[in-house]
Formats: C-alpha cells, sequence, structure tokens
C-alpha cells in the first residue's frame, strides 16, 4: 500500500511539473465557420540557424486547425515562462471572399485557454487569462504596421497627417484602458512590461515611417546624412529602458539595439568595403557599452552582449575582437551555451587564411555522383553557397559568361528542407558550371570546415587548391572585389 501511495504521489508531481512548464490552448469552432487556424508561439532565446550564427527569436509552430473539418482541435505549448503567440486565423480554400486576421496571445506556464472561433472571425475566449486575451485583441494588434491602414495611411501621398493623430489617440486610449484593466486583473510584471514598451514604441515608430515617406517624397532616393540623423532621433528621444521582462516585445528588442548603436555609428563610420557593415571599433564598443549602460538589467546585458558577439564572429571577416570579447563573454557568463558554439565558429574561421588548402567535403552531383572539393584541385575555383534555390545564379552570369574558360562556377546548395530530386529540378547545364548538392550531413561539414554564413557566400580558390580570398560578399549591381579576385586568377 505505502509503493502504491508513493507511486501515486509520484505521478501526480509529475504532473504537477509538466502542467508549470506547458500552457494549453484550445481552438473550437463555435458555429459551422470555415476557418483554419495556426498557432505560432514566438520565443525570445537565441538559437543556432544556418547561415546566420545564433538568431534572437525562435518561431514554433505549435497547430494548424482546420475548423471545416475538425471543430475543435488542442495544442500544448512547452515553456516555463510567459509567452507570446501568434494566432492566425485564416478563410480554408473554398471560402476567399475574407481576408485573414492576426491575434496576439499571451500565456504563461500552467494557463488553459480556450478560444471559440465565431463568424466574420470572431473569438471569444474562455479561461484564466481570457481577459488578458481580450485587451490584446481590442487594443493591441500584432504589430504597428497593421494600423497604418486602418488609420487611413495612404502610400501613393506623401503627408499623412490624420495618421499622426489617431497613433497619438491610440498611445493615449492603451494608457487609460490599461489603467482600468489593471484595476479589475493582477496583470504579472511580464505582461505589464509588455504593454508599456509597446505603447512606448509604436507610435514613434509610426511618425518615422512617414517622416521618412516625406523625405523621400515618396521616391527610391538614398537619404542623406542630416535626413538619417532625424529619423534616428526618434528613437533617441522617446526610447526608455524598461525592466528586463520588456524583452518580450519584438519592438522593444530592435529599438534597444538601436538606442545603443546609433550614438556609436555616428562616432565610427561605416565599413564601406564590407557593404556598410559595422566596424570591428564599432562592434567592440557597442559590446562594451550593452554592458555599462545597463548595470541593473542582466537579461537585457546578456541579450546585448551575445547579439554583439554573434555580429563580431560571423559578420566581420578578421577574429582578433571576436576573440577578445569571446573571452570576456566566457568570464560573464560561464554557464553560457553560446560559449562554446562562439569558440567553434572562431576556430574553423582562423583555419580559412588565404593560402591555407580548402578543406575537402564530398557533395553530390547531379547525377547522384560523390564529388569531392579536392576533386577541383588543378583549376581555379569560385566556390558559391546557395541558401536558396539558384541564389546568386542570376546575379553572377555576366561573370560565369567571362570567366568560365579559366574559373569553373560551383554552386553548393546548403538550402535547408529542399530535397535533392527538387534542387535537382532547379539546375541548369552552363559552361564553366556544376552544381552540387549538400545533405544535412554535409551542410554541418561545411559548417564547421568553411564557416558558411550569407554575408559571405563566395569562396576563391586558386589552381592548386589553396583559398585566395573566403570572405567576398555579395554586392549589387556589380561585385568588383569579386571580379578583381576572378581576373588574378584568370592572369587578366
Amino acid at each position: 500500500m505505502k509503493i502504491y501511495l508513493m507511486a501515486l504521489l509520484g505521478l501526480l508531481t509529475s504532473g504537477l511539473a509538466s502542467a508549470q512548464n506547458s500552457a494549453r490552448i484550445t481552438v473550437a469552432a463555435a458555429d459551422s465557420v470555415k476557418y483554419v487556424v495556426s498557432l505560432m508561439a514566438e520565443r525570445v532565446q537565441f538559437h543556432e540557424t544556418l547561415g546566420v550564427g545564433l538568431s534572437e527569436t525562435q518561431f514554433d509552430n505549435v497547430g494548424v486547425f482546420d475548423l471545416s473539418a475538425e471543430p475543435k482541435g488542442t495544442a500544448t505549448i512547452q515553456t516555463s515562462k510567459p509567452i507570446l503567440v501568434k494566432m492566425l486565423i485564416m478563410p480554408n480554400a473554398q471560402s476567399t471572399s475574407e481576408r485573414g486576421r492576426n491575434q496576439l496571445l499571451y500565456l504563461v506556464p500552467g494557463d488553459d485557454l480556450t478560444a471559440q472561433i465565431g463568424p466574420n472571425q470572431t473569438v471569444n475566449f474562455i479561461g484564466k487569462s481570457a481577459p488578458y486575451q481580450q485587451f490584446l485583441q481590442n487594443y493591441f494588434l500584432e504589430n504597428h504596421y497593421q494600423y497604418l491602414p486602418a488609420f487611413g495611411f495612404r502610400p501613393n501621398q506623401v503627408k499623412n497627417e490624420d495618421v499622426l493623430r489617431q497613433s497619438d489617440s491610440l498611445k493615449q486610449v492603451r494608457l487609460t484602458q490599461y489603467q482600468a484593466f489593471k484595476a479589475q486583473n493582477s496583470p504579472d510584471a511580464t505582461f505589464d512590461a509588455f504593454v508599456q514598451a509597446t505603447t512606448m514604441t509604436e507610435p514613434y515608430l509610426i511618425k518615422a515611417i512617414l517622416a521618412d515617406r516625406e523625405m523621400r517624397r515618396n521616391r527610391a532616393v538614398k537619404m542623406d546624412a542630416k535626413q538619417r540623423t532625424a529619423l534616428e532621433d526618434f528613437t533617441l528621444q522617446d526610447f526608455k529602458v524598461l525592466p528586463d521582462e520588456a524583452l518580450i516585445s519584438q519592438a522593444y528588442r530592435n529599438e534597444l539595439r538601436n538606442w545603443l548603436l546609433i550614438p556609436i555609428s555616428r562616432k565610427y563610420q561605416l565599413d564601406s568595403a564590407s557593404q556598410n557593415a559595422l566596424t570591428a571599433e564599432a562592434v567592440r564598443e557597442a559590446y562594451r557599452q550593452s554592458k555599462e549602460k545597463l548595470q541593473g538589467f542582466p537579461a537585457q546585458q546578456q541579450y546585448l552582449q551575445t547579439y554583439w558577439l554573434n555580429y563580431a564572429a560571423t559578420a566581420l571577416t578578421a577574429t582578433e575582437v571576436a576573440n577578445e570579447l569571446l573571452a570576456d563573454y566566457r568570464k560573464t557568463y560561464p554557464q553560457s551555451a553560446h560559449g562554446k558554439y562562439f569558440a567553434q565558429v572562431l576556430d574553423a574561421k582562423g583555419k580559412l587564411k588565404s593560402g591555407s588548402k580548402v578543406p575537402n567535403v564530398t557533395l553530390l552531383g547531379v547525377d547522384s555522383t560523390q564529388v569531392p572539393l579536392a576533386s577541383f584541385e588543378g583549376n581555379p575555383v569560385l566556390l558559391v553557397f546557395a541558401f536558396n534555390l539558384k541564389q546568386h545564379e542570376p546575379a553572377l552570369k555576366a561573370l560565369e559568361e567571362s570567366f568560365h574558360e579559366s574559373v569553373s562556377f560551383v554552386y553548393i546548395s546548403v538550402a535547408p528542407g529542399i530535397p535533392f530530386s527538387l534542387w535537382k529540378e532547379y539546375t541548369e547545364a552552363r559552361p564553366g558550371v556544376m552544381h552540387l548538392w549538400a545533405s544535412e550531413e554535409a551542410t554541418e561539414e561545411l559548417k564547421k570546415k568553411y564557416a558558411i554564413d550569407t554575408r559571405h557566400p563566395f569562396v576563391v580558390v586558386d589552381a592548386s587548391g589553396k583559398i585566395v580570398d573566403r570572405w567576398v560578399a555579395p554586392e549589387f549591381p556589380d561585385n568588383k572585389h569579386l571580379q578583381a579576385q576572378l581576373n588574378k586568377l584568370a592572369g587578366k
């Protein structure tokens, strides 16, 4: 009997722990509606993403429900802290007269929420957190861009003063209604920070959009320094640092980075040779100021320091600053798993110096034969890493025609989720061109040996199989740096 009770107690404890680390949402059809409802959880956490290093936000598809086929569906979201979920309500394929709508949901561990979907995409919420969802539904669309058409924004008009007035009005309505909401509910710190952050940032972001349009006079022209300064001043004047819980807001995270970076970018000129990227000095300064300006906000400190270290490790071609920042990062955050990841990236980059032997990885050709990259030795080669179908090929066709007799163009597909059979259909035989496909295993090997990323997709290799330049960035419309490197290979 004692063993039975202990087992029962164990099951109850396990179930309670599971409930405390998850939230459940049920989507139900209130009437005979024909909608498809999708749920996307937005997790604010750095995670490895092919081609960009670490991404700051992870989007998880937690459920898709066709209410015309099944009137109810349930999804369980694993989370140990409050989380935002984007609910998209779309008419099914047989009903196209309606447009879809977005609904932002706020869930905490232990939540059990029901969203009843009715005609005209109306939503009724049932559950302990229903007042939160209703408040968001009434006063917070998914992002500030959604308010522009609602405010009568005319993209073809330069002046939209009515939009500004309504934006200011929305801010006041939100503040007033939130006070009424708090009088009847007890919002937690994260929800409070989200409301405050969104209410602070969205009005001045809308002003910046309108100011940008007026400055450009509806033309695709480059702004001068004075105009850029005027737009940046919206952030410097109106942004305020809020408690760490405000990181749940994407607009707040973006503006936090801008608030810190704008004064630094004015002090340090952008690196025009690297597509206006930040210089190493600017990144070092951004990392340092993240620590100094955000004392008392440890989560925001770590968020920004991780962000700038990731920039240093992936965007900067030299590794000196990234290694310097990594040493401080590991000392400051010894428990972070990101330190090991950055060390691996920088180790790979350190081995890709000009004059070093090109790393060998075996890939698949269009005819399914195995092709080692080392087999190209004897001919100059341009390796091109493609992160989606036919990426870079249109932009490089002119260079192919000029150099195909002296340089081989090798396009390597590392596009995630693209199977060999589909990729093969999009390849096109051309003189001096070869297409190769990387499996998931081969892509992992390329990540470790070539530190592949979207900012530097080209590798110039000479006839002896040695790297001439690993860090060639894409440039539009003419890649003069790449052309100069190919001229050297071809002896022109």
